[in-house]
């Protein structure tokens, strides 16, 4: 069962006559623990928020690149072709960027929590050691859910615009050649006439 921030507030231990737990000891533990939990909690949220973020900006990649799909393109326009490549090495560049930014936020949120827990660790009974211990590993499954997807999509992404790019120029060296046999027979026939 998940622990919350007031689970640990209200937490009492009872003391025996002898050897008892020091009860003011006990409430600054737990005060420390409820501290460092809501701000996992706290973490928790902003790194939900990023990943929405994320999610959205992916998504209006995707609609974008849907679009430029789509569109019928005017192959007379001279710099249709470094128009289309700009549009998606930025679309690569802004999605790297976020990744990074999210990776690097992710990775240093995770080692500073590792280092909160494992300084209380040395501190507390053994069970409180293995409550810490789920709470860190849980950050860390979490760090590296986010990391792989982010890394994912930034690899999604590089794919869309390699396939595109190869797309165009197989396009326009087919019509390159169509031109070509044209411009040939235009000066065959003018030989019948």
């Amino acid at each position: 069962m998940a622990i919350s921030v007031r689970d640990i507030q209200e937490k009492e231990f009872g003391t025996q006559a002898t050897g008892g737990y020091n009860i003011e000891q006990v409430d600054d533990f737990l005060d420390e623990i409820s501290e460092q939990m809501a701000a996992l909690v706290r973490e928790n949220l902003e790194l939900n928020r990023q990943i929405k973020t994320l999610e959205a900006e992916v998504q209006a990649a995707r609609v974008a690149t849907e679009a430029a799909e789509a569109k019928t393109p005017d192959y007379n326009e001279k710099s249709y072709f470094q128009n289309l490549q700009n549009a998606m090495r930025e679309s690569l560049i802004g999605a790297q960027r976020i990744a990074d930014e999210t990776l690097e936020d992710a990775n240093r949120k995770a080692q500073k929590t590792v280092g909160d827990a494992q300084a209380q660790a040395d501190q507390i009974t053994l069970s409180a050691r293995e409550k810490a211990d789920a709470l860190l590993g849980k950050a860390q499954k979490d760090a590296d859910e986010l990391t792989a997807d982010a890394k994912s999509r930034v690899e999604t992404l590089e794919a869309r615009y390699e396939a595109l790019k190869a797309s165009a120029a197989a396009y326009k060296a087919e019509f390159s050649r169509v031109l070509d046999q044209q411009a040939t027979a235009l000066r065959e026939s003018n030989g019948l006439f």
